[in-house]
């Protein structure tokens, strides 16, 4: 997960007595208690008289309960409180002794067990997934409120309906309620999207100007980097602000989130968006700049198909080997004349030296690759660093979505010291996500000023939650993401019980990741090879006296 999932235990025999209060910080950082089914399915594991009489003192933590009603009240608040500090002192001592095991206790715990035996009929299984999903609101700890209501009505009309709806149907009905918590780790997972479905043979992805096509089937090769402007006569933008219930955080990532919904008649049929679930007519512009409109045939995907999860990658020039209609092709086409950053389709990190003694450090991923490691990597651009003496290090975070925070958080933190002449620029995108969104705020939070970050804002908000564990429905075959642990790199993290704890020990805040220079990846600046961060930084250096020009 977002901070590095640790080698756990169970928390031994202790944990078997102590009660642990789970408390949580919703959008405005009110405190509220978790209702006692939550505590009971999370955070509580204890007997005897103990702890009932901490498991009253926790329901006296709701919103305006605090005060006390009798003239009583005061001296028995008192001794609540005082039991309530023993318990939360001999917690915490044990806590700091099992520190791995505490927090995979309060923050990676895992869903409940779903029932795997075979259901009497796809209808049945859809029922019995209902059923599953509904305890999902009370492992999730990013719902505010409201959206924990309405997500909790939502589930209940789901167990209702669950029997009348169609696979697709039911799906969407899933995503949305997880999208209520508006927080872009709590969300349906992407192969939803992208398996299982029936999808047009084509690839997609959002720019400045409107939806593209990047990739296509052999047969479809003149829709190579055409607009689509409307589906099923639904301009684009109608349909995407339409799904955008079913996917939450900030809009940027929504729309990297529902590239794959947008090209599936079958999902824009569930969801009132398609007139057929087996085909679309898409109308736009062709790269050439001649109109069209074409009504296309989805495929059905298996929900074992091989799919793409990161659709940044997608920006890549690649040809999957295939005979005839088997192939896909892609709009930019691999060449000596690529950008930097569209340059190692296969590779995770790269260095390349830049023009007027700079160095280019690309970090697509927070941890270990397929073909090589991240510490390593990161060694050797540190050895660069202190031998070559660059002017200016550009890091660049566009393409990672994430991983461990941890596995940076060195390298980050010391980038200014290591290189105290050089000036250091951080390239970001609405990709740039969950952990690799820590490793940005790690260099500016030791850099300062000397840090600049160039290029498109980062995909999700400064404060979110994260971590967490993953619901796995066993009969539509689709995982939802529930997280559990606050990230807060704005303001200070005061709650043990909600702020996720290796923050403590990697802290970090800065005031906002927004960019200092505006260079978002525009379609026209894509299909001319251009890199218009890139150019930014070099645009800077030169104006700052830097060898550096333009290329």
């Amino acid at each position: 997960m977002h901070g590095g999932r640790r080698k756990t235990d169970n928390l031994g025999q202790f944990f078997g007595r102590l009660t642990v209060i789970g408390l949580q910080a919703s959008e405005n950082f009110s405190i509220e208690m978790i209702d006692h089914l939550e505590i009971t399915a999370l955070f509580i594991r204890c007997t005897g008289e103990f702890c009932v009489h901490v498991t009253q003192f926790a329901s006296n933590l709701r919103p305006g309960r605090l005060a006390s009603r009798q003239s009583g009240g005061v001296l028995r608040m008192r001794r609540l409180l005082l039991v309530f500090a023993v318990v939360f002192v001999a917690g915490a001592g044990l806590l700091f002794w099992q520190f791995d095991r505490a927090v995979e206790f309060l923050f990676q715990y895992p869903p409940p067990k779903a029932d795997e035996t075979k259901p009497a009929s796809e209808a049945d299984g859809r029922q019995r997934d209902a059923l599953y999903f509904s305890a999902f609101t009370r492992y999730d700890r990013s719902y505010s409120s409201e959206a924990r209501r309405q997500a909790e009505k939502l589930s209940a009309a789901l167990i209702r309906d669950a029997h009348g709806l169609t696979r697709a149907q039911f799906i969407l009905r899933v995503a949305q309620i997880a999208a209520l918590a508006n927080n872009g780790h709590t969300q349906i997972s992407s192969a939803a999207f992208a398996k299982g479905v029936v999808a047009l043979p084509l690839e997609l992805n959002w720019f400045k100007e409107g939806l593209f096509i990047l990739r296509t089937k052999a047969d479809r090769a003149a829709l190579l980097g055409a607009r689509i402007d409307a589906i099923d006569g639904r301009p684009t933008e109608e349909v995407f602000v339409a799904a955008k219930k079913y996917v939450g955080g900030t809009d940027e990532h929504r729309r990297m989130l529902l590239t794959r919904f947008m090209r599936s008649p079958e999902l824009l049929h569930a969801a009132g968006l398609a007139d057929d679930s087996n085909a679309l007519t898409l109308r736009g512009v062709r790269a050439d700049g001649t109109a069209f409109e074409e009504r296309i045939a989805g495929e059905a995907l298996a929900l074992d198909a091989p799919y793409v999860p990161n659709v940044a990658r997608l920006l890549y020039p690649t040809v999957v080997k295939g005979d005839g209609k088997l192939g896909w092709l892609s709009f930019i086409k691999a060449d000596r004349n690529l950008p930097l950053y569209l340059q190692s389709a296969l590779r995770l990190f790269v260095t390349a030296p830049l023009e007027g003694s700079g160095l280019y450090i690309g970090i697509a991923y927070n941890a270990d690759g397929d073909e090589e490691k991240i510490g390593p990597f990161l060694h050797d651009a540190e050895q660069k660093i202190r031998t070559q003496k660059p002017a200016y290090i550009v890091v660049d975070m566009r393409m990672n979505g994430g991983g461990d925070y941890t596995t940076t958080y060195d390298f980050a933190s010391r980038l200014p010291a290591i290189a105290p002449s050089a000036r250091i620029y951080v390239l970001t995108s609405n990709y740039t996500f969950s952990a690799a969104i820590t490793t940005t705020a790690f260099i500016k939070q030791a850099g300062g000023n000397r840090v600049m970050i160039v290029g498109a804002p980062v995909g999700d908000r400064l404060t979110f939650w994260a971590e967490g564990g993953h619901f796995f429905l066993p009969n539509v075959q689709v995982g939802v993401n529930y997280a559990a642990g606050m990230h807060d790199y704005a303001h200070a993290c005061w709650n043990p019980f909600a702020c996720f704890w290796l923050n403590y020990f990697y802290p970090v805040r800065v005031d906002t990741l927004e960019p200092d220079i505006a260079a978002p990846l525009t379609f026209a600046d894509y299909r001319a090879l251009r890199d218009p961060a890139l150019e930014a930084v070099l645009a800077h250096e030169k104006a700052a006296g830097n060898a550096a020009a333009l290329p």
